[in-house]
């Protein structure tokens, strides 16, 4: 019996012994606690008083604007998914009503009573293909599956405003699926009149239909998506386009909404063309800066904050930038001449006639156009496309630099120009040119 209790008293002490050494090890493996020094707010998350807040995550956004156009597709009874090459339909009738169905929430089927014999009822009716442009977008996430409210207009592929467009989109987050709320565009008139409720449900696979794919995100993608969102604004709204405008860039190229209106028009052959060709991308800080080079060699400034809330520049002379700024300032003379002939490139390829007039110098400028318009008609008449330089002669006279060069016509229509540019730089970034003519 005494050994007995001597055997207890010795297991007890070696379990007292080994969790001190498990304490210990613990302890001295935690991480050190830091000051100011916040956790993973994702851990943290009150699904219940969670709050409808803008959207700001690219894939989110552009994943969203994607189911929707995948609906503006289904709901096009001419799309081509529904034809053959010879115009003969290939599904039935009863198909295209169950996938439009099944794209549908759950709510506004029953709200309506919808069946697929009714369907029709209850949707635009549409027999062209259309393209979404998102606008605004609001997010309400809950346990197992987010909403969201969407506002934006589409267009027809001759980039012809159609009409306004507001939905709620729901994504169950466990099954990857997501249903669609069309709602009347005369009801809400701000994406703040929509509103979220907290209530979940599941939504099942409509064979495949309604199953959501996140976008995936690149700086290349967002690029040619912001210039692409850009492009159709300009050409659709130009006064939507407009407010999207980087303000100082906006007062100092164009002034007023006219005058904007006028250089899209100058400029329409080449914006109904334009693709990404070339993209830089700087991150300072919480923003992001793309510079966006089309086909034409024009350049496209988007300084954004978040997804959509951005401000654009449509060229990267206007108003220079702090990086050119710094360089420039390193050229010695023939660079910062050379810098110059490829601004004023930039400025006929932009149709920019106005910021051309106020480079010329006073006395050649007032005794060959007394106006800005006898200039405008002069250069559509001499560079009427679009072009890139190759330097050739260059040499100093007094105060001036003369450079010559030859500009191609980068989509080929014309024959090569030889051009003689006489520029004199002046303080800072300016300076004044004349042409020979």
């Amino acid at each position: 019996m005494k050994k007995i209790i001597i055997a207890i008293i010795i297991i007890l002490i070696l379990l007292m012994v080994t969790t001190g050494i498990l304490l210990f090890i613990l302890k001295n493996n935690e991480p050190e606690e830091e000051e100011n020094v916040q956790g993973d707010v994702g851990l943290d998350i009150n699904f219940k008083e969670t709050t409808i807040e803008p959207v700001i995550d690219n894939i989110s956004f552009f994943t969203i604007q994607n189911c929707i156009q995948g609906y503006l597709n289904t709901i096009n009874l001419k799309s081509s998914s529904y034809y053959d090459n010879y115009d003969r339909q290939i599904v039935t009738n009863n198909e295209i009503e169950n996938n439009i169905y099944n794209l549908l929430s759950e709510e506004y089927i029953k709200e309506n009573s919808i069946t697929t014999n009714n369907v029709f009822n209850y949707i635009d009716k549409v027999e062209k293909d259309l393209i979404f442009v998102p606008l605004k977008m609001n997010t309400l996430m809950l346990q197992n599956m987010t909403k969201y409210a969407v506002y934006g207009f589409c267009i027809d592929w001759d980039n012809e405003y159609v009409k306004d467009l507001y939905f709620i989109v729901n994504v169950d987050d466990e099954n990857k699926t997501y249903s669609i709320t069309p709602l009347n565009s005369e009801t809400y008139k701000s994406i703040n009149d929509i509103k979220l409720n907290k209530t979940e449900f599941k939504i099942e696979s409509k064979d495949g239909i309604n199953n959501i794919t996140n976008q995936a995100i690149t700086d290349q993608y967002l690029c040619g998506q912001y210039l692409l969102i850009q492009k159709r604004l300009m050409l659709s709204r130009p006064e939507i386009s407009y407010n999207y405008l980087d303000e100082e860039y906006k007062n100092k190229r164009f002034g007023t909404l006219e005058n904007y209106k006028k250089y899209i028009s100058e400029n329409k052959a080449h914006i109904l063309k334009m693709v990404l060709k070339g993209y830089q991308v700087e991150r300072i800080g919480e923003d992001t800066q793309y510079m966006c080079k089309d086909q034409y060699g024009n350049y496209y400034l988007f300084n954004t904050k978040e997804v959509l809330n951005y401000k654009v520049l449509l060229d990267i002379y206007t108003v220079e930038q702090e990086t050119a700024i710094k360089a420039y300032a390193g050229y010695n003379d023939r660079q910062k001449i050379a810098y110059n002939v490829n601004k004023w490139v930039q400025m006929v390829n932009n149709k920019d006639y106005q910021g051309m007039y106020n480079l010329l110098n006073a006395t050649f400028r007032n005794n060959n156009w007394t106006s800005v318009q006898e200039f405008e008609n002069f250069i559509k008449q001499n560079y009427p496309s679009y072009y890139e330089a190759e330097y050739g002669k260059y040499e100093e006279n007094g105060e001036s630099a003369v450079q010559t060069i030859t500009l191609k016509d980068i989509e080929g229509k014309e024959q090569n120009k030889t051009v003689t540019l006489i520029i004199k730089l002046k303080e800072g970034m300016d300076f004044e040119m004349s042409i020979a003519v």
